[in-house]
């Protein structure tokens, strides 16, 4: 029985050592505010079923969070959250008969990249331009595709399509090989990871909430 517990101690203490903690009950300590456009305003609340959560409400804007550390995907590959929407992208646009309609953008070009929730993944290279991968809740795309903004950003679909809103959800994503689906290229770690409410390119309003966010231990494409 001793043998058992000493086994069962020292795997706990393996998967503790083997993730990282990211966000935990909406402590942005470690975390940095990037305004882009206009400041989206996060908040925490305390939520009945995820306990405290970040609020993010966008109003024409957008600003992210970014946790601006380290992640070795040697280690932990995969990344885990909780998030909801509450309230798609959506504007209003008087029209020449003088009633105000809902406003049409298509979210793969830059004129309508806008999102009520977006968990983005990226390195910075010492030269050159800045990669990035955005796991979005779109309104519009299917759950699973992916597109280009531009020659260093990707944009994939993991949330949306008809799904229930104001039902939380836990996504759990192999980073590196998303990165090597959408990208064609291997990486073994991340510079930043990052998460953005925002509405800015139609000038419009979105809500969303996100949840705790942890990288966890998995079978790295190194080892493969």
């Amino acid at each position: 029985m001793n043998r058992y517990i000493l086994c069962t101690t020292l795997c706990l203490m393996v998967a503790v050592t083997h993730a990282q903690t990211l966000l935990l009950e909406g402590n942005l300590d470690d975390w940095q505010l990037e305004i882009k456009k206009g400041e989206t305003q996060y908040r925490p609340i305390m939520d009945m079923e995820q306990g405290v959560v970040i609020r993010a409400q966008s109003m024409s804007s957008a600003s992210a969070y970014v946790y601006d550390h380290t992640v070795n995907l040697l280690k932990t590959p995969i990344i885990k959250w909780q998030w909801t929407a509450q309230q798609l992208p959506s504007a209003l646009v008087v029209g020449e008969d003088g009633i105000e309609r809902a406003r049409t953008f298509d979210e793969t070009q830059i004129s309508g990249d806008d999102f009520v929730l977006r968990v983005s993944v990226g390195l910075k290279p010492l030269f050159g331009t800045t990669k990035t991968l955005h796991y979005v809740w779109s309104s519009q795309q299917p759950i699973g595709s992916h597109w280009a903004i531009d020659e260093h950003t990707r944009v994939l679909v993991i949330s949306g399509e008809a799904q229930t809103t104001m039902k939380w959800q836990t996504q759990m994503r192999h980073v590196q090989k998303d990165w090597l689906d959408v990208f064609d290229e291997k990486i073994q770690s991340l510079d930043f990871v990052s998460f953005m409410t925002d509405s800015d390119n139609i000038n419009g309003q979105a809500i969303g909430y996100y949840g705790d966010m942890q990288m966890l231990a998995g079978q790295s494409l190194a080892s493969e």
